[in-house]
């Protein structure tokens, strides 16, 4: 196993507070608390689903996974959790009766040593501007703190040292305790592996290209299966990963990710068949197949988990591929509303678009492919689809001008194979796409697209 203490730190910041992932210690303003380790388990896997519901079935089997656990070990990690944030923000931290818990606030990387940066208030810091009618800060190699001190009481400056003073002691951070070398050793290859697990989910919610964030945290959910080879967290993420860049277009070697993903799919359904992150990966696997009737049914099983919305939105997309336009839509709808700000909200709203246009909604589609930012679907595409919305609610003058626009575009990026038409061979599908899309664009000039 790796060594803790040779290991990079992982530094989580949100809402005041920095997590540290490898020590095990929460710090908030002044003070640390020093979390045990199922403890800070717990409150990376919230932290990696901040805003979402998390059942507590889901938080047994990632925390403890096979060891039987009673109910009142995760109890006692949130009641620690919520005591070391305190009682001004313990709130954060929210009960959902029968259905979870939910850590209201979004998180951050920190790179170490950047702990009191992440700390301090919008515009406070070294970097800061200096307010008016005070002191600014003496530059390196000025006089002695002492000399500043004294040569402010000469002129009557003593209320903006006193001012300064008080800042600094609000803001200063105790020296980080050493990790313990006990503690350390202590830690067994499960809590590596869950620590891992936590960091791979965290990359993918970072900054850049989806496909550069997935491609992050590979190597993290295949180092958590190298300690726990039956981590099956660890094997269905690594699988979506796969699955996800190749249903992005992100994918250099679709038949590889194809290949791989079947691979951890497989581990993941050995390791644990019943569980709904297990069930999730087997059915992201048959969709890629694009055996959407089965993968349909791993769907509908992963979903009955409260914390699963984004199972429940595919089985909404499944239906959809099927050529059910009308089944699809309600899925969609109440993924939509449960998680709006879900890391996937954008793709679920465009595919409810596309179920709109199908069954006669234009009005309703226009808006929908107007506010959705899908990464399923190009942008020229989007714009063809409220293009043809658009045109077929009525509002002829916003139509008038989005084709322009689209005319003014790059001829090559125009002439790229509208994605949602490849991706069902179902004949009802493709039936309904071509009378509620491809047609009309063709009657409006353009007779290029989905050739």
């Amino acid at each position: 196993m790796t060594d803790l203490l040779e290991s990079p730190r992982t530094l989580l910041a949100f809402d005041g507070f920095v997590l540290d992932l490898t020590r095990g210690v929460l710090t908030a303003e002044a003070r640390e608390v020093v979390l045990r380790p199922k403890t800070t388990a717990v409150l990376a896997h919230l932290l990696a689903h901040a805003g979402q519901i998390v059942s507590r079935d889901t938080l047994l089997t990632v925390v403890w996974g096979d060891v039987a656990v009673s109910d009142d070990s995760l109890t006692q990690c949130v009641s620690e959790i919520r005591r070391a944030l305190g009682t001004g923000q313990a709130a954060m931290l929210q009960t959902y009766a029968r259905r979870g818990y939910v850590l209201a606030t979004r998180l951050r990387p920190v790179a170490p040593g950047a702990e009191r940066a992440a700390l301090l208030p919008p515009g406070a810091g070294p970097n800061a501007a200096t307010p008016a009618g005070s002191e600014a800060p003496m530059p390196s190699g000025g006089r002695p703190r002492s000399r500043v001190a004294w040569a402010a009481l000469v002129v009557g400056g003593f209320g903006l040292v006193f001012s300064a003073a008080a800042w600094i002691s609000a803001n200063r951070l105790p020296a980080p305790a050493a990790p313990s070398v006990v503690a350390s050793a202590e830690r067994s290859s499960w809590d590596e592996a869950q620590r891992l697990l936590a960091e791979g989910r965290i990359a993918q919610q970072g900054g850049g290209a989806y496909g550069d964030r997935l491609r992050v945290s590979l190597p993290l959910f295949l180092r958590a299966l190298a300690l726990e080879p039956r981590l099956a967290e660890a094997a269905a993420e690594a699988a979506f990963v796969h699955t996800n860049l190749r249903t992005n277009g992100a994918s250099l070697d679709p038949e590889r990710d194809l290949r791989e993903a079947e691979r951890f799919a497989a581990l993941a359904m050995a390791a644990k068949p019943e569980a709904p992150i297990s069930l999730g990966a087997q059915a992201a696997v048959l969709r890629q197949h694009r055996r959407f009737a089965e993968a349909m049914a791993f769907y509908e099983r992963a979903g009955a988990d409260p914390g699963r919305v984004a199972d429940r939105a595919n089985v909404g997309i499944m239906h959809l591929m099927l050529g059910n336009a009308e089944s699809a839509q309600p899925p969609l709808r109440a993924a939509l509303l449960e998680s709006p700000l879900h890391q996937f909200s954008e793709s679920w709203r465009g595919f409810l678009g596309l179920a709109k246009l199908m069954t006669g909604q234009p009005d309703q589609a226009a808006d929908d492919f107007l506010t959705s930012t899908a990464l399923n679907f190009p942008t020229e595409e989007r714009l063809f689809y409220r293009l043809v919305a658009l045109h077929a609610a009525g509002r002829l003058a916003e139509a008038q001008a989005l084709d322009t626009n689209l005319r003014q575009r790059d001829p090559a990026l125009l002439a790229r194979p509208l994605r949602a038409l490849g991706m069902s061979d179902e004949a009802a599908y493709r039936a309904r796409f071509e009378t509620a899309v491809l047609a009309p664009l063709h009657r409006m000039g353009w007779v290029e697209v989905g050739r």
